[in-house]
């Protein structure tokens, strides 16, 4: 009997969406979105928005912080045999500061092909906005829940002499602003981006402390990135 031809295994594509404005999804990434046959997302209700936007329907995968380990071995499989997947989380590139590395991992041991479609981030659009000087930084992401873990972390971080880039929840903001305000020093400079790329966009920049007398009087929640300048500049 003729010999069964093995199958080549698909690729696993990790592609960046936007964090807010629809309209920076790259030509790239809906070419790559619209081919794959797979869509592993974080959540399966944003994962059917953003095939909605782009005019498609597809299995949808979900691979987050409850799930991803699961439902690895069965993306893997299908990726084994010849099925292409396409990686997204809900906004922005996937495995900055949300899931995928596991996945990411697990696919490159089988020899699978792994090829980023990159797209934009809140991290860099931050940033850019910042007004700092940003030759070297440093990417910290979430900071503990837990109050007295946290101020331990941004005391070891106090003497970093570039900029600190902090991530944390929307409702946790006052509380993150109060201990760097304590740890760094009210007079540190710092600068918060909120909501990019959205109608609502807005940049503050000042001291931690002339910041967080502001928020504190904001009851509207908001997603944000915090970039604190490094201890040695003025």
């Amino acid at each position: 009997m003729e010999a069964t031809p093995s199958v080549k295994p698909g690729p696993l594509f990790v592609v960046g969406t936007p964090i807010g404005n629809q309209r920076d999804i790259t030509l790239r990434a809906l070419d790559t979105l619209r081919s794959a046959d797979v869509l592993a997302c974080e959540e399966r209700r944003e994962g059917e928005r953003l095939c909605r936007r782009i005019g498609i329907e597809r299995e949808l995968i979900e691979i987050n912080e409850h799930t991803e380990r699961e439902n690895a071995g069965r993306i893997i499989e299908l990726l084994r045999n010849g099925r292409s997947v396409a990686l997204v989380s809900d906004c922005g590139m996937p495995v900055i500061a949300d899931p995928g590395s596991f996945l990411i991992q697990e696919a490159l041991g089988c020899g699978i092909r792994v090829e980023i479609v990159p797209g934009i981030t809140s991290v860099t659009t931050a940033l850019a906005a910042s007004g700092f000087d940003i030759k070297r930084f440093f990417y910290y992401g979430f900071l503990s829940a837990k109050k007295d873990e946290r101020r331990a972390e941004l005391l070891a971080l106090k003497s970093f002499p570039h900029p600190l880039i902090f991530l944390d929840t929307p409702y946790r903001l006052r509380q993150v602003l109060d201990d760097m305000s304590n740890v760094f020093g009210s007079s540190r400079n710092a600068c918060i981006a909120c909501d990019l790329t959205t109608r609502d966009e807005s940049v503050r920049r000042g001291t931690l402390g002339e910041l967080l007398r502001f928020f504190s009087g904001q009851s509207r929640k908001v997603e944000f990135v915090i970039i604190v300048q490094g201890a040695g500049k003025k």
